[in-house]
Parts: structure tokens; C-alpha cells; sequence
């Protein structure tokens, strides 16, 4: 029997929201359909698939009535490629959804709004990303290899000969990559690349299943050349990531507070520098930093606001779950001659009370930038430790709500909060909060 052909049906309707996944909401006949590519106030013609992978969501297949905010999106595969969602509405418009759905947030999880709104952090809308994961895949029926991210609706690999938010060094050269990737006799079993943009150098983590002959490293280090890039490869966990020929020292700077941090091109950093360096600076200006501070700072990481905190407080102590990040936290404070700071390591999502950092110790401020999953278990341990002004770094609303609520509970206040566009065209929100006691 031959593939059975899915029903396609066409609407004409009225998008009324924007969900969290940057898709048009609508109602039809009391049911709730999902459109790509829509925007709140438009009416649209959608088409929508039914199969049982796709029973809610609709498409765009016209705009009759266009919202005043609509703009022509960048990229040329825009739609298709899973990297971005919001390219079709102006970036001031994007930040001023992404506000809303923290405050509806709160309003659901905490019960509550912050006593005052900042202005939102904006810097520029593309090419600021310096660290991505980037599909690689052979397609003998096209004969070339994509390289990019992944289709919104399938495992493929988009066909984008360059990428508008990626840094430019390697964003406009994603054709090149792949064109020589294709050269090399293990085309078909390269499944990704990692991209690391420094301040001072460019790496891309080549994954290979099988090994790289001697013609092959030659090829990528003659691309190397060209493009200005390191090439490292990784034949297996991340402990086989090595360089392929000479090892860089990545970094990126607070310039505002005099540090320069050195990462691993598979480190966790920030995707955006120039708004990671207005995070920080506006994290210590609400903390209130001076010289008679013990801080702490909770999933600390490389040591991203520990080090600048150092600077203005009289001690600070970072806490960390991945080891590795530790032990360049360390040596970051040492490179920037900071003898004012503890690291520790711990897993922050487990019990952590008699960890030697908080034995008998008290601290009257503290940032926590946990990961998606929130810090739910942490923040219970903040009052009993005498944090009386608290700055609270998310990734996600509902999670940065929800611990919200607990904080209220056990005597905080919400006193502050904002979004920031840490990634510009997308639906991801990063947003800071300062809670007082």
C-alpha cells in the first residue's frame, strides 16, 4: 500500500495571543489551535495538518489582516529552521512579550508583582551569539552537507547557507563549513559541531564517529586558517575533546570591573558578551555592594558575577556543582589576582546544609542563576543563613515564579525585576530579581 496522504484543512482566523512558544493562539468552534507564524490582532487564512504528530498546531499560508508590528524577518529559512521563532515581530516588540509573560507568571505561581519594573536590557538583535550546538548531516540526494540547526518540524538539518543570530565570524561562513566538511572521507559520520566564540579566539568542537585520517586533519586546518578559526575534535565524551594542532585559552571580559575570564570552548558561558557584561554590572549595582559584604553566589560557575562581586564586597564565596568550572573559578580569581573569594563544590539540587560554607557562616547577600529546573531547595536555606538582599538570575519564568512564592513564604519581599534579551528572535527569557528582607 502506498503512504496514506494527511487531511489538510484551511481557516480563516482571528489570532488573539501569542503563546510561549511564539506561535499565533486562536479559537475555533471552542477549541484552541496554534498557528506558526501568526501575531496577536491578525487574521490569517492556516492550513493544519491532521496526523497524530500534529493535531494542534496550523501554519500560515496567508496574512489578510497584518498587525503593524509585523516585520520582515532576516533570514532566509526563517519558518523552517528551529532556531529562532520570532524573527517576523520587531525586537522592542519581542521584549515587551517576553515582560508580560513574566508577570503573568508571577500572577499565576507567586501571587504577586514586583514593587517596581526596570527597564528591560536590549543590546544588539543579531549576531550576538557566541556558543551553539550545530546540526551536521550528509544528504547524498543534494549532494553537500548541511550544517545548522534543526528543522522546527523534523530531525533535519535546515538547509541555511549562514546564520543571522550566530557570531558572524562563523554565522555567514555555514556553507564554507560544510562544503569543506564534505571533503573530508568521513563525511557521513560527523553528527555536530560546537561553537565556542571567545573575545580572543574561535573554536568549533568537531564530533566524529570514526577516526580523521591524516588528509582529513589537514583539511580542517587549512579551513582553519582561512576562516580564522581552532578546529577541536571529540571522538567520544567530553573528556576526548583535544585540540587539533594548538590548544587557545578562550575569554571574555567585565571591562566595568577589570576581569577577564578564561573558559574551555565546552564550558557553560553566556551566549550573548556585550548583554552578559549589563547583567553583571546591573546585578552588583542592585545588590548594593560595599566593603563590609559577605556574598554569596550560588551556581556560580566560571565565577561570572563571583569575581566582579569580589571586587566591591569584603568576601564572597562561589558555589558550583560541576567540578571542572570550579577549578577554572579558582584559577580566574588567581588570574585576576582576587584573594577575597572561597569556591566550593557542591550539587545544589541536593541536601547541601553541612557543607563547610554554610557551617555557622552567615552572609547578608547572595545571587543564585540557577539552571531551568529553578532553586527551589536552596532558597529555603537563605533566611536561616541571614541573606537580607537577594538577586535571583533565571531562565525560565514559571521556575523563577514558583521559587518566588517560597521566598515570600519564609519573609522576602519582591522588590525588583526585569527581562533581558539574552536571546534576541527567540522565545527565551532571561530575567533578574531582587528580593529584600
Amino acid at each position: 500500500m502506498g503512504n496514506k496522504k494527511h487531511k489538510i484543512e484551511r481557516y480563516e482566523l482571528n489570532i488573539e495571543s501569542l503563546s510561549h512558544e511564539g506561535k499565533g493562539v486562536a479559537y475555533l468552534d471552542e477549541k484552541v489551535i496554534f498557528v506558526n507564524g501568526a501575531l496577536p490582532s491578525e487574521r490569517v487564512i492556516a492550513n493544519r495538518i491532521f496526523s497524530r504528530s500534529r493535531s494542534k498546531d496550523a501554519d500560515v499560508e496567508k496574512v489578510l489582516i497584518a498587525s503593524p508590528k509585523r516585520v520582515m524577518p532576516k533570514c532566509a529559512v526563517f519558518g523552517v529552521c528551529g532556531g529562532c521563532s520570532l524573527q517576523h515581530l520587531s525586537s522592542k516588540e519581542q521584549i515587551c512579550i517576553k515582560q508580560e509573560w513574566l508577570k503573568n507568571a508571577f500572577e499565576q505561581y507567586a501571587k504577586t508583582q514586583p514593587k517596581n519594573w526596570l527597564a528591560p536590557l536590549q543590546v544588539k538583535d543579531w549576531g550576538y551569539r557566541h556558543k551553539a550546538r550545530l546540526g551536521v548531516r550528509f544528504v547524498a540526494k543534494k549532494g553537500k552537507v548541511l550544517v545548522g540547526f534543526r528543522e522546527k518540524k523534523s530531525g533535519w538539518i535546515a538547509d541555511m547557507g549562514r546564520c543571522e543570530i550566530l557570531h558572524f565570524c562563523i554565522g555567514k561562513h555555514l556553507q564554507e563549513l560544510g562544503d569543506v566538511i564534505a571533503k573530508l572521507s568521513i563525511k557521513s559520520h560527523i553528527p555536530q559541531l560546537e561553537v565556542a566564540v571567545g573575545e580572543n579566539h574561535t573554536v568549533l568542537i568537531l564530533r566524529h564517529l570514526q577516526p580523521l585520517s591524516a588528509k582529513d586533519e589537514q583539511i580542517l586546518l587549512n579551513c582553519g586558517d582561512n576562516l580564522g578559526i581552532v578546529f577541536y575534535t571529540q571522538s567520544g565524551g567530553k573528556d576526548t575533546i583535544k585540540p587539533l594542532g594548538r590548544a587557545v585559552n578562550l575569554t571574555y571580559s567585565h571591562p566595568e570591573h577589570n576581569i577577564e575570564i578564561m573558559f574551555l570552548p565546552n564550558d557553560f558561558t553566556q551566549v550573548n558578551f556585550q548583554l552578559n557584561q549589563k547583567m553583571v554590572s546591573l546585578a552588583l549595582e542592585l545588590l548594593e555592594l560595599d566593603k563590609n559584604d559577605e556574598v554569596l553566589d550560588l551556581f556560580c560557575g566560571l565565577g561570572n558575577f563571583t569575581l566582579p562581586i569580589a571586587r566591591y564586597v569584603k568576601h564572597v564565596v562561589g558555589v558550583e556543582g560541576d567540578s571542572g568550572l570550579i577549578q577554572r573559578a579558582k584559577k580566574n580569581a588567581q588570574i585576576n589576582n582576587i584573594k577575597n573569594v572561597d569556591f566550593y563544590h557542591a550539587d545544589l539540587f541536593q541536601e547541601v546544609s553541612g557543607l563547610e560554607c554554610f557551617k555557622e557562616k552567615k552572609y547578608n547577600k547572595a545571587l543564585i542563576d540557577p539552571a531551568r529546573l529553578g532553586a527551589i531547595k536552596i532558597v529555603k536555606l537563605l533566611s536561616e543563613l541571614g541573606v537580607e538582599r537577594l538577586i535571583y538570575v533565571s531562565c525560565n519564568p514559571i521556575t523563577l515564579a514558583t521559587d518566588s512564592a517560597k521566598l515570600i513564604e519564609i519573609g522576602y519581599k519582591l522588590d525588583t525585576a526585569m527581562v533581558m534579551d539574552m536571546f534576541p528572535q527567540t522565545v527565551h527569557v532571561e530575567s533578574m530579581a531582587l528580593f529584600t528582607r
